[in-house]
Parts: C-alpha cells; structure tokens; sequence
C-alpha cells in the first residue's frame, strides 16, 4: 500500500495579514496549552511571553510569571555575560558581512547555474558548467524515474492486496454457503449462491434492489453472526476491511497528570521542552512576534528561549506592565540586528537548497510534479550554456579570420618590396641617390612595415634581401681622406 507522507511545511514568514493573525493565535494558544501540559506532567514551572508583530502583550506562567521572572534573575546573576552591547553589536556586524557575502557568492551561483550571467565567463569556465549542468540533469532524470517506479511497484502491490483480500471474501462466502447448504437450512437473509454473488461482484447489476456491496456486506454480516465456530473466516473478513479502510482507528485521548515513574518523567520533560522551543521559534519566524519561554525543572535546572534576547524581553515585558516602554536605541539597533541576521540566514539556506537542487543533490525531498519542473529548468539551462558557449566559439573565429586577413596583406606588401629590390639589384641601382621619390617613399614605408612584421614567413627572405644590399654597398670604393 502507499504510505501517505505528511509534507513538510516550510517555515517562512506569512505576508498574508489575515493569515497571519490567524496563525498567530493558533498558535500561540497550543504554546500556552503545551506549557500549561508540561508543568502538569513534569511538575515544572514555566513562563511564556510573548509580543504579537503589532506590540500586543500575551503571557502564561504556570503559577505567577513574575516569581518565575525574579528566580530566573536570581539564577542567572552569576552566569550574567558582562560584555558590553557595543561588542554584541560589532560581532553582529561581523556576522552579517559574512552571511552577506556568503549570500552574493551563492547567488552568483545559482544564477550561472541558471544560465544568468554567463558572459563574464571564459571557455573553460562555460566548459565546466557545462559538464556540471549535463550530470545535473542526469542525476534529475534518474530520481524522477526512481520515483515513477516506486509509484508504480507500490500500485501494484496494493492491487495484488485488494486482489487477495477479495479472494479471501469470495471464500468465506463459499465456505458459509456450503456449511448452510450441509446443515440443512437457509436462516440468512438472501443469500445468494458463489455464482451469483461473483456476478454482482464483477458489476452484473443488482437483484431484488440490492446493490453488490450491500448482497456482500450483508452475507457478511449473516455468517459472521450466525457461524460463530468459523473464527478464521471472521478474521479474513476483518483484515478485509481493515484493506478497504472501513475500520476507522481513533486516537486515544491522554489524560494529563503527573508521571510518578521518574525515568519516565525526565524524558517527557526533555521532549516536550523541545517542542515548546521548536513552536516558539515557529511563532517568531511566521508571525514576526517576539517570544520568550522559561522553564525550570522538578530539580531546579534551568532551560530557556528567546527569538533575539531573554533578557531584552523579560525588560520589555516589566516595562509594558509597569506601563512604560523600553527606549534604549543601542538595544533596539541590536534587535534589528538580530532581525537582520535571522532574514539573512534564512536567505542563505534557501538559496543553498535551490543550489544544491540545481547540482542534483537533495532531490527526496521532491515530488514528481517538482522534478519535472527542475528537469525543465535544467535542460533549459544547458541548452543557454552550449548557446553561449557556440557565441564564444564564433567570436574567437572571426577575430582569427580577421588576424589571418590582416597578416596576409602584410605579407603581400612584403612580397612586392621583394619583388621591387630584386629588379633594382638586377639593374645595380643600390645607392640611395638613385632612386626617384616615389621609390623612395615606397621603400620607407616599406622598411616601417618590415620592422612591424619580422615574425611572419617572407621575414627571411627580406633579411636576405637587405643583406645582399649591404654586401653590395660595401664592395663600393671607400673615399680617401687627405691628410
């Protein structure tokens, strides 16, 4: 049979202002309940405060939360911290830095993941996310067909279940038909023979204005009552309705007294504890509220929670009763602070859970419809990067081909300056004089683009051509000089 997974609910703040208040109150009465059931149970003394997103104050203590408050104070003096809030808020500071870059970096991620942002990244780079986005969606595709194929075994083993326990009931009618038949008489109500009973089973219509499931249930009803030997058969016909679901299991009512059973007592004590701080901080993360729970233990040991600080709230709280607000501008600037941080975190895990989804990891958690949605996303993803990845490539192309044309012209002008000084050492025009200025010109800018391109192939042909002019000059006859 399917097993019905209860699903999660994500924890987030709920913008929805009826919602909210609504969810507040909910939930801030089974806080009060679960406080009021733990100091019964436990004989513990506990004290919830809390403060609605608007200022509205709520409390509960199990006997007066200001004597609660005075021992919490009296207990704490000497575990007091005596740092100073200015150190409080500057590694607050310091924290929020470094979930804020922690948050860039991540976001960064996901959106190249996404296939945002990819133009700041070289080939390698798009090569690897590449591959990445690629094994992604493999893995994405393997889970979704996973599931698909636990979704159908558990199908069909519920439906050779129904099968059989259909069976079973076939049976027990045969087997009471026959033991009435043997006995000599027909006491029931309408019996039918096996024959007859399948056919209005298989949907043959119905007879004397009966359905099939009323001929059933009544034959059912008429062996389990009238053959109370047959105390297999009856458990057949149980464990048959237990398949259908007809048996309806009510859940048992806990009578809320003290646990005498020590053991027993301090693990009650410790589950609950952490079921009333898991509510609270619930509480103050979908509602926006300001929650604050103290308990002490049948021995005395202390346990507490606060969304931002105890110590703000329970001052909060004696100031709200004496009729005066706290105004102190340090410890609000800490709250918000402390607001900061929490929404920051939040943001940060979120964003690590859809990078984490995106790389193919953590995919229990979601169900068919949510994989086919992320396999979409990844495919898509890959599609954008082998499409930037393509642009990339075409660009370098054309920049080569347009470096190619570039070098080829050159050494086309190199060419025809070779050209151009073979034919004038073939005539022995070698001294600078006798060239016209067009020449001239000519092979000044040629020399310019000689000294420009000497890596290219005709470099060495020119450098031999210029040696050979050298050669030529120095064979002339050098000046005398008088004395």
């Amino acid at each position: 049979m399917v097993k019905m997974m209860k699903k999660k609910i994500k924890i987030k703040k709920i913008d929805y202002l009826p919602a909210r208040q609504v969810t507040f109150s909910k939930r801030r009465r089974g806080i009060f309940k679960k406080a009021a059931e733990l100091s019964v149970l436990c004989e513990s003394k506990v004290a919830v405060v809390i403060f609605s997103a608007t200022g509205k104050l709520f409390d509960y203590s199990s006997s007066s939360i200001k004597d609660v408050i005075e021992r919490y104070k009296a207990h704490t003096n000497g575990v007091e911290k005596s740092d100073e809030p200015s150190v409080e808020l500057q590694l607050e500071n310091e924290n929020q830095i470094g979930l804020s870059k922690e948050l860039e970096e991540k976001s960064n991620q996901l959106r190249q993941m996404k296939a945002e942002d990819l133009e700041e990244l070289n080939f390698d780079e798009l090569q690897k996310l590449e591959q990445l986005v690629d094994a992604s969606l493999g893995r994405v595709i393997q889970t979704k067909e996973e599931l698909r194929m636990s979704e159908i075994m558990a199908l069909e083993r519920k439906g050779a279940e129904l099968v059989e326990a259909n069976n079973q009931l076939r049976q027990t009618v045969s087997n009471y038909h026959n033991h009435m038949m043997l006995s000599g008489g027909n006491t029931g109500p309408t019996l039918m023979d096996p024959e007859r009973l399948s056919n209005n089973i298989g949907g043959g219509g119905e007879e004397e204005g009966m359905s099939s499931e009323s001929a059933i249930s009544t034959t059912c009803n008429s062996a389990l009552s009238l053959s109370p030997s047959l105390g297999d058969a009856s458990d057949d016909v149980t464990l048959s309705l237990k398949l259908g679901g007809m048996v309806k299991m009510m859940r048992e009512k806990i009578k809320i007294k003290k646990i005498d059973y020590l053991p027993a007592r301090q693990v009650t004590f410790s589950k609950r504890r952490r079921g009333i701080f898991k509510k609270a901080a619930e509480l103050s993360v979908l509602c926006e509220s300001e929650v604050a729970v103290v308990i002490f233990s049948a021995t005395g040991k202390l346990s507490d929670y606060s969304s931002s600080s105890i110590k703000d709230v329970i001052e909060r709280y004696e100031a709200r009763t004496n009729g005066v607000e706290k105004s102190d501008e340090q410890s609000l600037e800490l709250q918000l602070d402390n607001e900061n941080h929490t929404k920051l975190s939040t943001e940060l895990e979120e964003k690590n859970r859809q990078l984490r989804q995106m790389k193919g990891e953590d995919l229990e958690e979601l169900d068919l419809d949510e994989l086919l949605k992320l396999e979409q996303l990844v495919e898509a993803t890959l599609v954008r990067v082998m499409e930037t990845k393509e642009e990339l490539i075409m660009s370098d192309i054309v920049a080569l081909e347009k470096k190619g044309t570039e070098l080829v012209e050159a050494n086309n002008q190199m060419v025809m300056l070779r050209e151009r000084q073979m034919v004038m050492l073939s005539k022995g025009n070698t001294g600078p004089a006798l060239m016209e200025p067009s020449e001239s010109a000519t092979s000044t800018s040629c020399n310019s683009v000689l000294s420009l391109s000497l890596e290219d192939d005709c470099s060495d042909d020119v450098i031999l051509s210029l040696k050979l002019g050298q050669t030529v000059r120095a064979g002339r006859r050098p000046m005398c000089l008088k004395t």
